[in-house]
């Protein structure tokens, strides 16, 4: 009798510590998914409010620690989200996704030689990550070598086929380079992939201005801009090509 009331009791506390536990991840679930909703709404601020707490709850969970560190980079705190991510760089060593997001902070911050470094480790763990060749692409564009910059983009889209953000970066990359018709060829082929992005659009009409053709960069700008803004890029474009 003894043994069946202890093990009735035992099944009685297991079933409320589940009930307490499954209440625990329904809030923690919800703090994610509030997290993500607000990132995707470009509320960057919240978004980090969101996995803060989430940290606090869950302070060994990597997803949380990465979407703080992510939207702090997002919402130009790029220095915090270094600090956040090296206090726990001891328990993530090796592990990939952390290492990138290190790099993409450090870029950010202006250490574009040490997120290269970071990239690389990177590369070491999953080689077939494009957003780890992508990201090492603009690292090395920021330290101005170029070349290997443009090789990095290239194993990106090898892996990402079409990618309009990859060729948008190895078109700027081009441009900073000095070829302008690299650049210009390059986000003509991107636009055509993603007809509705404005940026890869306007970055297009720069070239073009500052190539020469005016006509060109004028329509593009007008597809976005006001006409205040116009007139400003169009003098911006005289000014480069002086």
């Amino acid at each position: 009798m003894l043994k069946k009331i202890i093990a009735a009791g035992f099944l009685i506390f297991t079933a409320a510590g589940c009930a307490i536990d499954r209440g625990e991840e329904a809030i923690n679930e919800s703090l994610y998914q509030a997290a993500l909703e607000a990132g995707l709404k470009g509320d960057y601020p919240a978004a980090a409010g969101h996995f803060s707490r989430l940290r606090e709850r869950l302070p060994d969970d990597r997803a949380a620690l990465l979407g703080l560190a992510r939207n702090l980079r997002y919402l130009g705190a790029a220095r915090d989200a270094v600090r956040v991510l090296e206090d726990e760089s001891k328990d993530f060593a090796g592990d990939p996704a952390f290492l990138t997001e290190l790099g993409k902070a450090k870029v950010a911050a202006g250490a574009a030689p040490k997120a290269i470094e970071l990239f690389k480790e990177a590369l070491e763990h999953d080689s077939g990550n494009w957003d780890i060749h992508a990201a090492l692409g603009i690292a090395y564009d920021m330290v101005g070598t170029y070349g290997k910059a443009q090789e990095s983009y290239r194993n990106a889209l090898v892996l990402s086929k079409d990618n309009p953000r990859i060729l948008n970066n190895l078109a700027i990359s081009a441009a900073l380079a000095g070829n302008l018709e690299k650049a210009v060829e390059t986000l003509e082929q991107a636009a055509r992939i993603d007809r509705h992005n404005p940026q890869i659009r306007q970055n297009l009409a720069f070239f073009y201005g500052i190539k020469g053709d005016v006509d060109n960069a004028e329509a593009l700008a007008r597809m976005d801009l006001d006409e205040e803004s116009v007139r400003n890029n169009l003098s911006v474009y005289s000014t480069f090509r002086k």
